[in-house]
C-alpha cells in the first residue's frame, strides 16, 4: 500500500473517529452553505423534513441541539412537561420530543414567520400533544412591541423609539403558566429574560430544570447578578457557558457591539 493511499486512509479514519452522531455530513454543510438565504429550504432527517429559511442560522441551531444536545435532560416520567419560550422555527419542539415522545409541549413563538414553519416542522413529523401559541412571554397580559425580523433575532422592543420592523403583538405572562410541574423551562427571548424572571421568581419552584440563554449589556452587569441570585433562591444549582463572544477588551466600561455584548447559556437544575 503507498504511502499517499495510507495517508488518505488514516485521515478517513480521523474523520470518522471525531463525527458526533447526528452530525450532518461534509456533503449537506456544503449543500446549506450554498443555499439562497431567506428563502424556504429543508434537511431530509429521520422519516420527515427540518424546514427552514435561514441556513447559517440552521446550521448554528442544529449543531447546539441536535448534535450537541445542549437540551439534553433526564425526567422522572416518561410524559414530561415542557414550555419552550422564544420555539422559533421548531427545532427545539422537535428534539424534545424525539428526547421524550410522549412530552407534553408548549411553545410560545411570536414572530409570524418563524411560527409558521415551526408549524411547518410540526406537520412534517405528525407530532401530538405540542400546544403552539403566536404569543411573546411577559410579564403581563395584553400588547407589546416588538421586532420582527423572522430570524431568531426577533425580540420584544423595549426601546422607545421604535423601527420599521416593529409590530404590536399578543404577550401573555409566564409566570401564570407556572403553578403546575414544569419539568424543563426553556428561556431563549432576546433580551427579555431579566424582567420575566423576575415576574416569576415565585412560581421556579414548580420548575424541575431551567435553561436560560442570557442577553446582556457590558453596562448592566447587576441583571446577570440578580438573576442568579433568583435561581439560588428558588433552590437551582446552575452552570454558564459562553454562548457567544462578542466583546472584545471585557476591561473597557463602554459598549462595544452593536448588539448584546453578552450571551450566556444558563443551566439550572435541582440538586
Amino acid at each position: 500500500m503507498g504511502v499517499v493511499q495510507n495517508l488518505f486512509l488514516g485521515l478517513g479514519k480521523k474523520f470518522r473517529s471525531q463525527r458526533k452522531p447526528n452530525q450532518l455530513s461534509f456533503f449537506q454543510e456544503k449543500r446549506l452553505k450554498h443555499l439562497p438565504d431567506n428563502k424556504i429550504n429543508s434537511l431530509p432527517y429521520k422519516n420527515g423534513q427540518i424546514w427552514f429559511k435561514r441556513a447559517w442560522e440552521f446550521m448554528h441551531s442544529y449543531e447546539e441541539l441536535i448534535t450537541n444536545e445542549i437540551y439534553r435532560f433526564k425526567a422522572d416520567t416518561d410524559t414530561p412537561y415542557v414550555i419552550d419560550c422564544g420555539a422559533n422555527i421548531g427545532l427545539s419542539v422537535l428534539y424534545f420530543k424525539w428526547l421524550y415522545p410522549k412530552a407534553k409541549v408548549l411553545a410560545f413563538e411570536p414572530d409570524g414567520d418563524n411560527l409558521a414553519i415551526l408549524q411547518k416542522n410540526v406537520e412534517s413529523y405528525d407530532m401530538n400533544d405540542i400546544s403552539v401559541r403566536q404569543q411573546a412571554v411577559w410579564t403581563k397580559e395584553g400588547h407589546i412591541s416588538f421586532q420582527a425580523s423572522g430570524s431568531q433575532a426577533s425580540k420584544i422592543s423595549l426601546s422607545d423609539t421604535p423601527d420599521t420592523q416593529t409590530v404590536n403583538i399578543p404577550c401573555t405572562r409566564l409566570a401564570s403558566f407556572l403553578h403546575q410541574k414544569v419539568d424543563f423551562l426553556k428561556m431563549d427571548i432576546e433580551g427579555a429574560e431579566y424582567e420575566v424572571l423576575k415576574d416569576c421568581k415565585d412560581d421556579l419552584a414548580n420548575v424541575q430544570h431551567l435553561f436560560v440563554e442570557y442577553h446582556g449589556d457590558i453596562r448592566e452587569s447587576s441583571h446577570l447578578t440578580e438573576i442568579l441570585e433568583i435561581l439560588n433562591n428558588a433552590g437551582f444549582m446552575y452552570y454558564i457557558q459562553e454562548a457567544s463572544d462578542n466583546v472584545p477588551y471585557p476591561l473597557l466600561k463602554h459598549k462595544q457591539f452593536h448588539s448584546f455584548d453578552q450571551q450566556l447559556n444558563i443551566y439550572a437544575h435541582r440538586g
